[in-house]
């Protein structure tokens, strides 16, 4: 059923490559048999396939290369910069094992957030600089992992926020094949790829 959301590793030198004349075949796939999840969405994969991110600063590659070898618990008790909590309600299936240390780690630059779990507390940190990002506080019953609050900048909407988190437990903790929301007001696809 998700066969065509597969990604297969691009063979690349290690440095940004993009398709110079920009022939990306970018296909909309409307809510049908042809689309699993019960939303329009757009298939970037000619796009993001095809660029590997890397960067030209030695501070930001050795930060990256330094924290692959972090268990996340210096996060522990860290709040995120000028932040605000807010309630939320995301309810996960789960077999009620508890969650204690890494739940996901970039293996590439092209993955930009490690999640680690501690003391009932998801850290969503940005894996280039190391930047905690979003705070998420957790329970777990015998059947459902449920996020009730996310602590974040308070300049995020609290919408953007909410779709991040979820993304990022669905897509990155959980390893299934999700859609991100659009940003408001990004219409060029290849806007939408990047």
């Amino acid at each position: 059923m998700f066969n065509w959301f597969k990604k297969k590793k691009a063979k690349s030198n290690e440095r940004e490559h993009v398709n110079d004349n920009n022939s990306y075949n970018f296909k909309w796939y409307e809510i049908g048999p042809d689309n699993p999840f019960n939303k329009r969405i757009l298939d970037i994969r000619s796009f993001t396939l095809n660029m590997i991110a890397t960067t030209s600063s030695r501070e930001v590659a050795e930060k990256y290369d330094k924290l692959r070898s972090s268990m996340g618990d210096e996060y522990i008790g860290m709040r995120v910069n000028d932040s605000i909590v807010s309630h939320v309600n995301l309810v996960y299936p789960h077999n009620g094992t508890v969650l204690e240390g890494v739940v996901f780690k970039a293996d590439s630059m092209d993955c930009k957030w490690d999640i680690y779990a501690y003391n009932d507390y998801f850290y969503f940190v940005r894996s280039w600089t190391g930047d905690l990002t979003f705070k998420a506080h957790f329970k777990i019953t015998s059947d459902s992992l449920i996020v009730d609050a996310i602590e974040h900048a308070k300049a995020d909407e609290i919408k953007d926020t909410i779709n991040d988190v979820h993304f990022l437990l669905i897509s990155h903790a959980m390893g299934r094949p999700f859609p991100h929301k659009v940003p408001d007001g990004i219409t060029n696809e290849k806007e939408v790829a990047m």
